[in-house]
C-alpha cells in the first residue's frame, strides 16, 4: 500500500503505482489539497454603530473543500482506460453523501462528503507501456471535521462506575453513550455536567449522541426522554465519565 490512499463512493485513488496496483487511479504530485488543514476561518463581521471597530463575534470553521488535481489514470488497454474514465465521471453523480477515508502517513481519518465535480479524460498518450489519462475531482464536506475511522470504546461494567475518556485529536471530540439492556432511566456525568434519560422504553440498546442530544432505542429515536448538558471532550485532555447503568462511551478522535 502506498503512503497515500483515498477511497469512498466506490473508488480507490492511490498515491503511486505499486506491484500489486500498477493500473488505476492515482493522485499526482501535490495533487491532494484541502485535506490536511483548513486555510481560513469564517466570521460574520458586525460593525459598531457610531463607534470604532466591530463587535467581537465567534470565529467558526468553514466547510472543507477537498481537491484532487492533478490525478493520473493508468491502464493497459483503451477499453480499461475508458472504464476508469467512466468510473471517475460517475463518482458521486447521484449527489448523495458518502464517507471518504484517507490513509496518509500512517493516519486513517474519514469525513462525510459530496462530489462537486469529477472528470476523467483520455490523454491519448503512452508512458512506460501504459495508456495514460488524467482526472480531477472536487469534494465538499459540510462538516469540516475529520474523524478516526474506528471509535474507541471505554467500558463501564457496573452501574455507578466511571471510566477515563481521552481525546487525542486536535479538536474537541463528541462522545456517544451506549447502554445495552437499558433501564427506563439512566444518566451519564462528566466534568461538563449530567445528562439524564427518564421515561424511556426499557430494554434494547439506548444510544445517546452527544452532538445532538438525541436518544435512540435500537436505532429508533425516542423524543422527549433526554435532558441536560451535552458536551465534547477537549482535545489533549481526558474526562471521567460516570454511568448509572452498565454501558460504554464511544469516542472518535477528531481533527481539523
Amino acid at each position: 500500500m502506498s503512503a497515500l490512499e483515498v477511497r469512498g463512493g466506490g473508488l480507490v485513488i492511490r498515491g503511486a503505482p505499486s506491484p500489486s496496483a500498477e493500473t488505476g487511479l492515482f493522485v499526482g504530485r501535490d495533487g491532494l489539497q484541502g485535506w490536511q488543514g483548513l486555510p481560513s476561518r469564517r466570521r460574520e463581521a458586525m460593525a459598531r454603530a457610531v463607534s470604532d471597530g466591530e463587535f467581537d463575534v465567534p470565529v467558526r470553521l468553514p466547510a472543507r473543500v477537498i481537491t484532487i488535481d492533478p490525478g493520473v489514470i493508468l491502464a493497459r488497454s483503451e477499453f480499461e482506460l475508458q472504464q476508469w474514465c467512466d468510473q471517475v465521471n460517475g463518482w458521486g453523480a447521484t449527489g448523495l453523501r458518502f464517507w471518504l477515508v484517507v490513509d496518509h502517513l500512517g493516519q486513517q481519518l474519514t469525513s462525510l462528503v459530496r462530489v462537486i465535480s469529477a472528470e476523467g479524460v483520455d490523454l491519448q498518450r503512452r508512458a512506460g507501456g501504459m495508456l495514460r489519462g488524467s482526472m480531477a475531482a472536487q469534494l465538499v464536506a459540510a462538516d469540516p471535521r475529520k474523524y478516526a475511522v474506528d471509535a474507541k470504546p471505554f467500558v463501564v461494567g457496573a452501574g455507578g462506575g466511571a471510566v477515563l475518556v481521552p481525546s487525542r485529536g486536535n479538536f474537541p471530540a463528541t462522545p456517544t453513550i451506549e447502554i445495552p439492556s437499558a433501564p427506563a432511566a439512566w444518566s451519564v456525568t462528566s466534568p461538563a455536567g449530567t445528562f439524564t434519560v427518564t421515561g424511556a422504553t426499557a430494554g434494547g440498546t439506548h444510544r445517546l449522541d452527544m452532538r445532538t442530544g438525541r436518544v435512540t432505542r435500537n436505532g429508533v429515536w425516542m423524543p422527549g426522554v433526554g435532558r441536560g448538558r451535552i458536551w465534547a471532550v477537549p482535545n489533549g485532555t481526558q474526562w471521567e465519565h460516570t454511568l448509572s447503568a452498565p454501558g460504554r462511551v464511544l469516542l472518535a478522535d477528531t481533527y481539523v
